[in-house]
């Protein structure tokens, strides 16, 4: 649009200064030189395609004008001019020449003409009457505005296309958003007499082998309920509609408090943890629900994959732009090929896959709510040495979140072990 106006513009002042210049040509006493300036001004006025109309005929063209129709100047001069328009333009033209001419209209306007080939080129056109050989004519003078009208033409079947395609996927936004709350609906509702009632078992029996059977089924439906929550999660971040509930976190007491909820899995499992924390840690804004499933997912995952007598450590720092917090375990270590495979969803490499069940989420989710607070995260392992996960928030880059404890997110495609 740009680009059009400006040769809308140039094409103008152009038209205005040649007007001007045979305006002048007209006052000579010559006329022998008086005509022979005026086709030699307008023969030089390429790339401008210039003409003369009188009597409804070509009177003069010039080289570009009917290079550009592809018809030669013996051909054109004595013709017609509408002869050369699209016959659906040709009503259009004659209308805006008219009212150019009157001075009803300033700005030049397109068509469409035919060339000897059949062709179609678009031309951009701007007319102003004259005195040419002693009577009144048209000075024509148009530019070949095809390859920006054939490129306009293109943009706008993008972008067509484009609002077609943003109105599917909004569609199909929808349609996810109602799937996912009637899945979890449908998962969810038989799943709550299930852990009512066997949470109610495991207070109430005490005789083996019930207890021990009511405590599995207990911890099965806590567990199925977790990865329901997880897969929800996903679907929201994929969907867009995942928010932060955020406020002011002691990271401090956060790590403490989730170190301690790990000590009976840690122990029933024959390992020891290790806390390296410093004496303070800041206070930072942040959803408190989601970081405490950020660590207890890296916490979990320690644990699984580390043996009997190994041990897990939970370190944090300060580094001054960034709050570092890492889990190392004394397990098998990841070969480096499948690290970078790790926060993809469902993955998981194939010796945990021959002992473990699940979705492989844990790891997708927690690199998400990482990323969503600013962070980043990563893995660094060696087989045989162990592994570390870790991740940086940023300290006091996430003041954005001051103007309300709830912000929308903005999803990108998560990469995500579990």
């Amino acid at each position: 649009m740009k680009d059009e106006l400006k040769t809308k513009k140039q094409l103008i002042n152009e038209l205005e200064e040649l007007r001007q210049r045979v305006a002048e040509l007209e006052a000579s006493e010559i006329e022998q030189e008086r005509e022979g300036e005026l086709l030699r001004i307008f023969r030089a006025s390429s790339p401008v395609g210039l003409y003369i109309i009188q009597g409804r005929k070509f009177k003069f063209v010039n080289d570009y004008f009917y290079q550009a129709v592809g018809v030669s100047r013996d051909a054109l001069l004595g013709t017609d001019p509408m002869a050369i328009v699209l016959p659906e333009d040709r009503n259009m033209v004659r209308e805006n020449a008219i009212k150019m001419l009157r001075g009803e209209r300033l700005s030049p306007y397109k068509y469409r003409i035919i060339t000897k080939y059949g062709q179609v080129r678009w031309m951009l056109e701007g007319l102003a009457s004259i005195q040419y050989q002693g009577k009144r004519a048209t000075l024509g003078h148009a530019m070949d505005i095809t390859e920006p009208e054939l490129a306009e033409a293109k943009l706008q079947e993008l972008y067509a296309e484009e609002k077609k395609v943003r109105r599917e996927l909004e569609a199909e936004v929808q349609r996810r958003i109602r799937f996912t709350r009637a899945l979890v609906h449908e998962l969810k509702t038989p799943l709550t007499p299930v852990l009512a009632s066997s949470e109610l078992l495991v207070a109430e029996l005490h005789d083996e082998p019930w207890v021990s059977i009511a405590g599995n089924i207990h911890r099965g439906a806590l567990n199925l309920s977790k990865r329901i929550d997880g897969l929800l999660d996903l679907a929201k971040v994929e969907i867009g509609i995942l928010q932060l509930n955020t406020k002011m976190v002691d990271v401090q007491q956060l790590l403490r408090r989730v170190a301690n909820d790990m000590t009976a899995m840690v122990s029933r499992n024959g390992q020891s943890m290790v806390l390296e924390l410093p004496p303070s840690l800041p206070v930072i804004l942040a959803d408190e629900e989601r970081l405490q499933q950020v660590l207890l997912n890296l916490l979990v995952n320690a644990s699984k994959f580390t043996q009997e007598g190994g041990i897990i450590t939970l370190k944090a720092e300060d580094n001054g732009t960034e709050l570092i917090v890492e889990v190392h375990d004394t397990g098998p270590g990841i070969p480096e090929e499948q690290q970078a495979r790790l926060f993809q969803p469902y993955y998981r490499y194939l010796s945990d896959r021959e002992q473990l069940h699940g979705l492989g989420l844990g790891l997708v989710l927690s690199k998400l709510f990482v990323e969503l607070h600013g962070g980043r995260i990563w893995v660094i392992s060696k087989v045989g040495e162990g592994s570390t996960f870790g991740f940086a928030l940023p300290i006091g880059a996430t003041d954005q979140a001051e103007e309300g404890h709830e912000q929308e997110v903005n999803n990108e495609s998560p990469n995500h072990r579990g």
